[in-house]
């Protein structure tokens, strides 16, 4: 400060009391005082504090004084926002103030918007420590409640003045509680007596009941342990841990369940679960486990099984299967051990024994039930003698062949009044797949399935591709002629060897079942049966086998012969209508024609060999010897080519005699084929598809004399082709008759269908015009 200011203070100052000693109309107004103290407080001369209304200043020091004096005043505990009213400041002044004053004295403290001194908290002490001393137990939650202060600086407070001003002592776990030792003293001893008054497994909720909520639950249960852990109460606590859902079970009541189990299971090598239970043991399986930590103890729904009668059982099994091959479990194992623990005492048992098998409690070696299975072999051949003597075997072969001829003479189309049968002929002669564009179908055909062993028969679908060429075994002189026939329905039924009874009868007699009980000669005999019944359809086989080759095989040979004769001419036929087509369309009609016909063929070839090496159809070709024949066979069913399949046959076949060439001459299987094909048109009559493949065959037959073994989808190919052999309008009205059919196909079951159906039936009168002309010239 400069010399020049100092002395305007000095004479501001004798102005001021100059002013103040003179009259009054020369004092200094209110206004003048404040602009005197503004100016001192800007010029950093004067500190000072305005009050909230602004009409008075107070100084920082004499705020403090304040401050204390008003917290002495309220007994040391004072809120910031009564201080702030009190004084006449604001509360940032008193925070402010409140701040400097901790800082200057480690006696006071500012919690929760309240400024307390260690002298308050001194006399919490003094009273804490009378009610302490009364009740014995305080706790710091409820005081926090009660005194309106954190738990946690109560907790700190008090445990800085415990052993000083507070009497007591905190507990171990839950350092919140104080006690005294009076109180801890007094409390063990009722939970003593209660505890040892005990004598059987009982909640801790009732006993922590009787206290009134006057001792805290954890103190209670320290208490608990404490006594538990000195052995001055002999007990456990039980289900819960420390808790009020905890039990206290007396030891005297648990060497009860010891005494009890140990008894047991050295009686018996087992202990029954639901009577552990009874017991009072919550957990019996662990219980056990605890028990007999060293044994392998066999854990079941309703016992546990020792270690002993585990291994008595297992030895017991095995024993029983060398000698007599059967055991009944159930006559070593408890009658407690129900049927569902035995099937996995059994999982546990056979666990290292191979070639068993478990009749609910009955355990049957493997070996025993062949040897059963092996005493009906001389049974069988006797009846199976009996069976083909009597003709029954032969009335059942009988019966098959004639519902698979039956089943051959129904063409694709099937007969017109069969009702609901006609719709589905509709639906599959509309659902083949397309081919040769976009006016190709495809016919959806069968393979014929002859089976004269009765067995089991499935339903054969309808082939849904035109890769899936028909077969044939060799047992029907119908060739194939451009379409395929449908297969054989379910078969009859077969010829049973025994009954189930009359089994259990044989076996009961065996020597090594004389003491077994009826339920297990029954299980025996249903699971011996089924494999009988296969084995006896066999021998049937092969007794008839013998029959018909005693009685007919040079005959059999022969028709087989007869038959290769005539697919062979068939095949030649088809394979001159092949050289009328040329490109892709002649490659796909050559493999259509091995695939069927040419398949037809093979299977009549090795039939053939076979038995002219001697040997049955049940044989196979590896059994023939080697040598051209053999390999010409195999060669024949991968030919790749019309001719190569030919080639191949030349070497298979005999050379035909002259009866054989006049029968089968190219003429005489011309016309067969050609009757078979108008013979098949008259029964298309109602199918439009259908109608028209077969028209196309016969004009192409007609046209060319040869055949062609073509399915649906090749129709737009040989009407193509036929454009050359007829003349425009006839050739106009195959093509119209195509286009037709297309779109019906299309429609399929849409609204219209029907009356499109009706016009295309309209047109097939013109179509089989046509075909009459040719068939006169």
């Amino acid at each position: 400060m400069s010399n020049n200011d100092w002395e305007e203070i000095k004479r501001l100052a004798a102005d001021f009391q100059r002013a103040q000693l003179t009259a009054a109309s020369q004092r200094l107004t209110e206004r003048n005082c404040v602009e005197i103290v503004n100016k001192l407080i800007e010029l950093k001369l004067l500190d000072v504090v305005f009050t909230s209304d602004g009409k008075e200043y107070v100084t920082p020091q004499q705020l403090n004084r304040e401050i204390q004096d008003e917290l002495y005043i309220n007994g040391g505990r004072l809120s910031l926002t009564a201080l702030s009213q009190t004084l006449g400041v604001g509360l940032a002044v008193v925070e402010a103030r409140i701040s400097e004053l901790l800082r200057q004295d480690k006696a006071l403290y500012l919690v929760l918007g309240q400024l307390v001194t260690s002298s308050y908290l001194d006399g919490l002490c003094e009273e804490l420590d009378e009610k302490l001393s009364q009740d014995g137990l305080i706790s710091v939650s409820e005081l926090s409640k009660s005194f309106d202060l954190p738990g946690d600086f109560l907790q700190e407070q008090l445990s800085k003045r415990l052993g000083k001003l507070l009497h007591g002592r905190q507990d171990d776990q839950d350092p919140s509680l104080i006690y005294t030792e009076t109180f801890v003293r007094r409390n063990t001893a009722r939970i003593r007596g209660i505890l040892s008054a005990v004598t059987k497994p009982t909640p801790m909720n009732p006993i922590l009941s009787k206290f009134s909520n006057r001792i805290p639950e954890k103190l209670f249960f320290t208490i608990v342990d404490r006594l538990i852990t000195t052995k001055r109460i002999e007990g456990i606590i039980s289900g819960g841990g420390s808790s009020r859902s905890s039990y206290f079970i007396p030891a005297a009541y648990s060497r009860a369940q010891i005494q009890w189990i140990e008894g047991f299971m050295n009686g018996n090598g087992y202990v029954d679960l639901d009577a552990a239970s009874r017991l009072g043991i919550s957990d019996p399986k662990a219980f056990i486990s605890k028990r007999y930590p060293s044994q392998q103890l066999i854990f079941l729904k309703s016992v546990v099984l020792g270690e002993s009668l585990y291994r008595q059982v297992k030895e017991s099994v095995e024993e029983s299967l060398e000698s007599p091959g059967w055991i009944d479990v159930s006559t070593v194992l408890p009658v407690s051990v129900n049927g569902d623990d035995v099937q996995r005492l059994l999982d546990s048992v056979l666990a290292g024994v191979k070639d068993a098998v478990v009749f609910d409690t009955f355990i049957v070696h493997k070996p025993l039930i062949q040897k059963l299975r092996s005493s009906f072999s001389i049974l069988m051949t006797d009846k199976a003698t009996k069976d083909i003597a009597s003709g029954k075997y032969i009335q059942l072969v009988n019966e098959a062949r004639a519902l698979d001829a039956k089943q051959k003479n129904v063409d694709f189309g099937d007969e017109d009044g069969k009702g609901g049968k006609k719709d589905e002929r509709r639906k599959k002669a509309a659902g083949g797949k397309a081919g040769g564009g976009t006016q190709g179908r495809e016919t959806k055909t069968k393979s014929t399935k002859k089976k004269y062993m009765a067995g089991k028969h499935k339903n054969d679908d309808w082939s849904d591709s035109e890769e899936e060429a028909p077969k044939s075994r060799g047992k029907s002189d119908q060739s194939n002629i451009g379409v395929d026939k449908g297969k054989a329905k379910k078969g009859p039924t077969q010829l049973d060897f025994m009954s189930v009874s009359e089994i259990q009868k044989v076996i009961s007699k065996t020597e090594v079942l004389n003491d077994a009980v009826g339920e297990l000669l029954e299980s025996l005999a249903q699971y011996i049966n089924g494999g009988l019944q296969e084995e006896y359809q066999a021998v049937l086989k092969t007794e008839f086998d013998k029959f018909m080759s005693e009685k007919c095989g040079k005959k059999s040979q022969e028709e087989v012969l007869d038959k290769l004769y005539k697919l062979t001419s068939f095949f030649q036929l088809y394979n001159e209508g092949l050289s009328q087509f040329d490109g892709d369309i002649k490659t796909q009609l050559e493999k259509f024609l091995l695939r069927s016909s040419g398949q037809e063929i093979v299977v009549a070839a090795t039939t053939f060999v076979l038995m002219e090496a001697g040997l049955d159809e049940n044989s196979q070709l590896m059994d023939l010897p080697d040598g051209t024949v053999k390999e010409s066979v195999l060669a024949l069913g991968k030919s790749g080519s019309a001719a190569a399949f030919l080639e191949c046959l030349e070497k298979v076949l005999p050379p035909a005699k002259k009866s054989a060439k006049a029968q089968y001459s190219p003429a005489k299987i011309l016309d067969e084929a050609r009757k078979t094909l108008l013979q098949e048109l008259e029964n298309a009559t109602t199918d439009p598809a259908l109608y028209l493949h077969i028209t196309t065959l016969i004009l192409f037959s007609l046209t060319t004399d040869s055949l062609l073994q073509a399915s649906g989808k090749f129709v737009p190919q040989i009407i193509g082709f036929l454009s050359t052999k007829l003349e425009r309008q006839e050739h106009l009205a195959l093509k119209d008759c195509q286009e037709k059919v297309v779109g019906l196909i299309k429609m399929k079951n849409s609204a219209g269908s029907e009356d499109a159906r009706d016009e295309l039936l309209c047109t097939l009168p013109s179509l089989k015009n046509i075909v009459e002309k040719y068939s006169k010239l």
